[in-house]
């Protein structure tokens, strides 16, 4: 938990350290390691600086004869450039992508393609948070996971006493909960939270107002803006803990 928050208390401080108001987040949840990939192919067509035509990659990339590397190809080399019309067919592809396989892919291009559009329009730098469930305008989506003290069960009681007093500590902080399910001996939060808020303090309260009444909570808990655990992954944690 403590190293995300010093993570992002250090990249806000940077941020401000060097005057950058504007950055981009990944709105649609993305491994990291296909951002990665995207990336370096996106920074191997830029050294190459091979010369394209922007209307001959849209046709390839709307071609149901063209293969899935190629398409990859066109959307990389479509997002490299300030061109407002390469924006366009990016979306256009992006919203309903003839190939399933490339929604990631069309997706890291839009954003990419967003952020040479705008540093080409406002002449600043554009800084790009790079997080495996992305985030919605700017904040953060995070996956956090709650367990008992014991893995001893939850009483109806103490299901209401947290779904209450995390939901108003969280509001109270600005985040909005996508998905909360409260299971026998945890519980796990989906959340968005402002990027230049610290939710650590938030999560903590919640939990010492809780403990409170019993001292049911584990105070440590797993805060993660990789992935959404599965209940698999999560029984395999909560074996070990």
């Amino acid at each position: 938990m403590s190293d995300h928050n010093d993570l992002l208390a250090k990249l806000r401080q940077t941020l401000n350290e060097q005057g950058i108001d504007s950055f981009h987040i990944l709105e649609d949840l993305v491994p990291i390691e296909e951002q990665m990939e995207f990336f370096r192919y996106f920074d191997r067509l830029r050294r190459e600086n091979s010369l394209f035509v922007r209307d001959d990659e849209v046709s390839i990339l709307f071609s149901p004869d063209e293969p899935i590397e190629r398409k990859k190809r066109s959307l990389t080399l479509l997002a490299s450039i300030p061109d407002v019309g390469a924006y366009r067919s990016i979306e256009t592809y992006h919203s309903s992508p003839l190939e399933p396989e490339l929604l990631h892919w069309s997706s890291m291009a839009l954003v990419s393609s967003r952020i040479v559009l705008s540093s080409d329009l406002s002449g600043h730098q554009q800084v790009y948070i790079s997080s495996g469930l992305g985030g919605q305008d700017k904040k953060l989506r995070f996956f956090a996971l709650f367990t008992t003290n014991d893995r001893q069960h939850f009483t109806d009681l103490q299901k209401e006493m947290v779904e209450r007093e995390f939901t108003f500590q969280l509001q109270k902080a600005d985040v909005v909960i996508e998905k909360f399910e409260i299971r026998e001996n945890y519980f796990t939060i989906l959340m968005l939270f402002p990027f230049n808020k610290d939710v650590k303090s938030s999560l903590n309260d919640a939990v010492i107002e809780c403990n409170q009444y019993g001292n049911f909570l584990d105070t440590k808990f797993l805060f993660t803006n990789v992935k959404v655990l599965s209940e698999k992954e999560i029984e395999n944690i909560l074996e070990k803990k």
